[in-house]
């Protein structure tokens, strides 16, 4: 019972850490997972939250390599394999001795093998930590190849360097001859491994394909236990699980892709599980990271080796060597790079501070220093904390100083994207339903459709414009949602709107602010607006209630003084916005001030169609169906005029077709109906 709370509890630090990375997005969430799994930690969870090293790899790191393999571009990684090799082995092996003869001499105690075993487990990069801190900047495309290639096949050669230096540790002898048999037979090994079984994979799933005995489920098992698979049966021969679980993602994204309705489904299927999948094992990452951290600063007795300050500064020494070694590695070898080709150095001097900094380490660091915990015990029990603190400390500072250091060197995502041809895309196709809406009594469910394509205009062109704007904008936006929610409010309290069609317009606002983006506003300002709104809106909840049980119901639709009671309402809050909107007029850009005056008269003008009310509900219920139909079949259709019209490319036409069927997929997927307005048509309440 207490393992499942436990697994439920590290479940909401999984979900709370990425609430908290949405509201703060500046703040990496791989370093509030970190905290989580520290606080857990220091509340008792590492009891059951421990990092089994072995289970660890088979169970977390080898899929995610799995995944990384099937999604990396391998012919673009392949165009710089000789700095991919170069970084993966020679400065991993060049690492194990800078660090480990530093730490040997600022500890004589610690014999040199524990030493190297220390800088083996630090020499290779975590490409998982590196791609969450990533998130907000961006690399050149070629240093972005090398670091993906580097961190496909760098936790082998660690692991490898590792297995090394305890055999020395515990048998006293190294021979470098026996070294390299042992590495290159573990990594041929692997390769070996991941071939044979990825194309055993592809044979099998052809033969239940053609016996047709398999599913979407089966096709998505069978590639969900190919890494473990993989790692495993290459453990077993004594070669690197790692690299075999690698290669068997190459293959399996290497496929011959068959365009058929099953193919199509697993392909869909597949990339979302493994979205959540990777998501949920990366969060393990870090709060296991967490976790273990906490468990070895708070447990560390100082008389094991040397003292705690010292300790402290020797982490900073050992942080500061790893990334000079590998800068000063790379410098040289790129300086080689340069007089060859003959060009600029400096371009290449940016690549190598790139890589450099990139070099960070994560919870396959700490995996690999508990990897023969019992060797380790056996040969130097006094030790052994102090190599796992110091193992865990450096990890820390590298990930630290990447998070800083990486948004200096890289580049910013803003990037402005030209979005005008999609523009007149879905202007023509509001245009053509324009011209339907005409010819219906009932326009409703048409205006609506017409709504979510006006939003999609609105994405790309606020898409379109500086950060600056952006920021601008939904800072306007959270403004005006208060006001409105405000004004709504007052006329509830007033009772110029009743229960019901409070619930209406309430559902109105929370449409509007999925059109506000909480990475360009205040996340505290954002939090209180929602907090003051969630507060009045449970207070109203439970009033509701109450009057739903004490009462009697019949079946009846809105009535019209309900409808005129919205109207009414919206008017009024919408003669507060717009003068609100004048009165900031000189603080903003005059263009930002006339699109949201804009935008509001005309959601003005539909209230004098009278299908205001209508297109709310359509909105809840997504009952309009057929109509998004019609507008994906003229999405199509002007797309195909414009591509023969070579106004756009055969590389854009496959995007915008590829986001119509995401969109077709969605809209004719079967929804259970909106629950509260089920209620509100079949549950009423009549009289006071």
């Amino acid at each position: 019972m207490v393992i499942i709370i436990y697994i439920i509890v590290f479940f909401m630090a999984m979900i709370l850490s990425n609430i908290i990375n949405r509201f703060f997005p500046r703040l990496p969430l791989p370093l509030i997972q970190l905290i989580f799994g520290f606080f857990l930690g220091y509340f008792g969870s590492e009891h059951v939250l421990r990092l089994n090293p072995e289970i660890f790899l088979a169970v977390v790191i080898a899929p995610l390599l799995f995944r990384e393999g099937e999604e990396s571009d391998i012919p673009s990684i392949l165009k710089h394999w000789q700095t991919v090799l170069f970084l993966a082995f020679i400065v991993v092996f060049i690492t194990v001795f800078s660090v480990g003869y530093c730490i040997h001499w600022m500890i004589p105690a610690l014999p040199l093998a524990a030493c190297f075993a220390i800088g083996a487990a630090l020499g290779p990069t975590d490409i998982v930590a590196m791609t969450s801190l990533s998130k907000e900047f961006s690399f050149p495309k070629r240093v972005s190849n090398v670091l993906k290639g580097e961190g496909l096949i760098n936790d082998a050669s660690g692991i490898i360097s590792f297995q090394f230096a305890i055999n020395a540790l515990t048998l006293g002898t190294f021979s470098l001859s026996k070294a390299s048999v042992s590495l290159l037979f573990s990594v041929f090994g692997g390769v070996l491994v991941g071939i044979v079984l990825g194309i055993l994979n592809r044979k099998i799933t052809g033969v239940l394909e053609e016996l047709i005995t398999v599913d979407v489920t089966g096709h998505l098992l069978m590639e969900i236990v190919l890494p473990f698979l993989s790692f495993f049966i290459a453990e077993k021969f004594h070669v690197s699980g790692i690299i075999a679980s690698v290669v068997a993602g190459v293959l399996q994204a290497s496929r011959f892709k068959k365009i058929t309705l099953l193919d199509a489904r697993v392909d869909a299927v597949t990339n979302t599980v493994w979205k959540v999948l990777t998501f949920a094992m990366t969060s393990l990452v870090f709060i296991l990271f967490g976790v273990e951290l906490e468990v070895v600063f708070f447990n560390y007795n100082a008389k094991n080796t040397v003292e705690g300050v010292y300790l402290i500064f020797i982490i900073l020494l050992a942080t500061a060597v790893l990334f000079i070694t590998r800068f000063v590695i790379l410098a040289l070898y790129y300086r080689f790079v340069s007089w060859r080709r003959q060009k600029s150095y400096a371009r290449y001097l940016h690549d190598a501070l790139l890589l450099t900094f990139s070099g960070v380490k994560g919870t396959v660091s700490i995996a690999t220093i508990l990897l023969a915990p019992s060797l380790i015990h056996k040969s130097i029990p006094s030790e052994r904390p102090t190599m796992i603190l110091l193992v865990a400390g450096v990890t820390l500072c590298t990930f630290v100083t990447g998070m800083i250091v990486l948004p200096i060197l890289g580049e910013q995502k803003e990037v402005l994207r030209d979005h005008y041809v999609e523009i007149d895309i879905l202007e023509e196709v509001i245009a053509q339903l324009e011209e339907d809406a005409k010819k219906l009594r009932n326009r409703a469910a048409i205006d609506a459709t017409i709504d979510n394509y006006r939003m999609r205009i609105q994405n790309l062109v606020i898409d379109s414009e500086f950060n600056k704007l952006k920021k601008d904008l939904y800072k306007l936006r959270l403004k005006m949602l208060k006001m409105e929610t405000q004004g709504l409010k007052d006329a509830y309290q007033k009772k110029e709107i009743n229960d019901f069609a409070y619930e209406y317009y309430f559902k109105y606002i929370k449409l509007s602010e999925q059109r506000i983006s909480h990475s360009f506003i205040s996340p505290l300002n954002f939090l209180a607006v929602m907090l003051k709104r969630m507060i009045f809106n449970i207070k109203f909840r439970f009033k509701f209630i109450r009057s739903f049980i004490l009462r009697k119901y019949k079946r009846q639709k809105l009535t019209s003084d309900e409808k005129r009671s919205i109207r009414t309402v919206y008017v009024t809050n919408t003669k507060m916005l717009l003068s609100f909107l004048e009165k900031v007029e000189g603080k903003y850009n005059s263009k930002l001030i006339d699109y949201l005056k804009a935008d509001r008269v005309r959601e003005m003008e539909i209230l004098r169609n009278h299908s205001f009310v209508e297109r709310i509900i359509i909105k809840a219920r997504l009952n309009n169906v057929e109509e998004m139909m019609r507008g994906y079949y003229l999405e199509r259709k002007i797309i195909f005029e414009y591509k023969e019209k070579e106004k756009l490319t055969g590389k854009k036409v496959l995007e915008l077709q590829k986001n119509v069927n995401v969109l077709e997929s969605y809209s004719l997927k079967e929804k259970d109906p909106n629950l509260s307005y089920s209620l509100f048509d079949f549950l009423r309440y009549h009289g006071e």
